[in-house]
């Protein structure tokens, strides 16, 4: 990989745009940024949900380890739709034309929306097209039962140590089904609404039984207090948990999650937690 230059917020020029066109075509443009040459607000918050994604520092500014990671996972892309027919040119790690090109030549013929972006969906018609879990066709469900078993524990746990506590607290939700993650995600871009999530169907760990949001009810009703949510928010981090109220991005006090070190990436492309 040749020597990039390192950007960040008030940079222009074309490795702006090479970087913004690689942040879309991964279907990392949750914020609807412009593809041109300006590193502007909506750019950085672009870069810092990929980092928060992979797992490198949230600094949102796309130095060596930022571009590796961009270019490696464009590549993968290249190479995998070259190798089904799909010719994206040389696996160069840029999503540019020819490789948009090749996605839609793809989606047309899964029966997939045409976007010519890799969202989650058309991932794993690409890397898991044979998936002996067909996660995507899942109902929504409350019960720890629709979770990943050792999450489903784990949860029990958190619930135990929540009413040892004198807190009484509901699971609100636990499988979320794709489709209903892809409506939460069209509020506040495509649909009236706020924005409340950047996961699209198959970035949500609930999408793969591996999260739950669950919240504290006094008089039958769901409690606003923050300190209830601080107290939830520590019990579950002491079983293992991790809480989505130290979330970066979107700050998600109900949520918790259990991941086996998975990113939603690998769990797109196949992998699956120990049995």
């Amino acid at each position: 990989m040749p020597n990039l230059p390192v950007i960040r917020s008030g940079s222009n020029g074309l490795y702006v745009k090479r970087l913004e066109m690689n942040l879309n075509g991964l279907s990392k443009n949750y914020n609807n940024f412009i593809i041109d040459t300006i590193f502007d607000r909506k750019t950085e918050d672009a870069v810092k949900n990929f980092q928060d994604d992979v797992k490198l520092t949230r600094d949102g500014i796309v130095g060596p380890a930022t571009w590796a990671s961009l270019i490696a996972r464009v590549k993968m892309i290249q190479v995998k739709l070259n190798s089904l027919g799909y010719n994206s040119g040389i696996p160069d790690g840029w999503f540019g034309l020819k490789t948009t090109n090749a996605v839609k030549r793809f989606q047309a013929d899964h029966g997939l929306v045409q976007e010519g972006i890799v969202i989650p969906r058309t991932r794993v018609k690409l890397f898991n097209p044979h998936p002996i879990d067909n996660f995507e066709s899942r109902p929504s469900s409350t019960a720890l039962s629709s979770l990943d078993p050792y999450v489903a524990f784990l949860a029990s746990e958190f619930l135990r140590l929540c009413s040892a506590n004198h807190l009484e607290v509901l699971v609100t939700a636990a499988f979320r089904s794709w489709d209903e993650s892809d409506r939460l995600y069209a509020l506040g871009r495509t649909e009236p609404g706020s924005i409340v999530t950047n996961a699209r169907a198959g970035d949500s760990y609930h999408n793969w039984g591996l999260a739950f949001d669950a919240a504290p009810f006094e008089n039958n009703l769901i409690s606003n207090d923050q300190t209830q949510f601080n107290l939830m928010g520590h019990l579950g981090e002491k079983v293992g948990l991790e809480w989505g109220g130290r979330f970066k991005s979107i700050v998600d006090l109900p949520h918790f999650q259990y991941t086996f070190g998975l990113t939603p990436y690998d769990l797109q492309n196949g992998k699956r937690p120990p049995k």
